[in-house]
């Protein structure tokens, strides 16, 4: 239960991920993005993504993978609504960055808890769901991402897809036990 609920979690990172670019022309189009502009956009999340694996791998390993996946999942669900409100270049740029900031413990804790709830011979396995899963979240936004932004807007996938972070926050945080001996 605790894979198949990190692998949803997976999978929804990856659908915010790739929606932007999924969305491109169309963002690009209306806030009047030059496409340099947009490659710091793009940038800037891998920047920001990169600088801050490591810190909150090691707030993972201090204070529990479950808070700071919580955290995590909060931080970039909003940051995803964000995204969908913003209204030019310095904005999303910004909103990006954060994104980054936020997004960037999502695998270190993931792999905390399955440290936690598997043994170490079948973790590899667990690992490859994971990893699997983001794969598939992946190919499907462009079956989701587009279908929405052409019937409303671009805005739309980001206000759904946020939401869809703050679901699965809510039943994680009801749900999962930081340690399996307290289940």
């Amino acid at each position: 239960q605790v894979l198949l609920v990190l692998s949803v979690l997976s999978m929804i990172t990856f659908l915010d991920r790739i929606a932007l670019s999924s969305a491109s022309s169309s963002i690009m189009e209306d806030l009047h993005i030059s496409t340099k502009q947009w490659g710091w956009i793009l940038g800037i999340f891998t920047i920001a993504y990169g600088a801050f694996e490591i810190p909150s791998g090691w707030l993972g390993d201090k204070i529990g993978g479950k808070k700071v996946l919580t955290r995590v999942v909060i931080w970039w669900s909003v940051l995803t609504i964000l995204t969908g409100f913003s209204s030019g270049f310095i904005m999303l740029l910004v909103v990006r960055f954060l994104f980054g900031i936020g997004e960037a413990g999502a695998y270190p804790n993931i792999s905390i808890i399955l440290s936690k709830w598997f043994p170490v011979l079948e973790r590899g396995r667990a690992q490859a769901y994971i990893w699997g899963a983001s794969r598939i979240g992946a190919a499907l936004t462009p079956f989701i991402v587009l279908p929405l932004q052409q019937k409303y807007s671009w805005h739309v996938p980001f206000y759904i897809l946020g939401a869809a972070g703050i679901v699965w926050v809510v039943f994680w945080v009801y749900w999962h036990r930081e340690e399996p001996a307290t289940c």
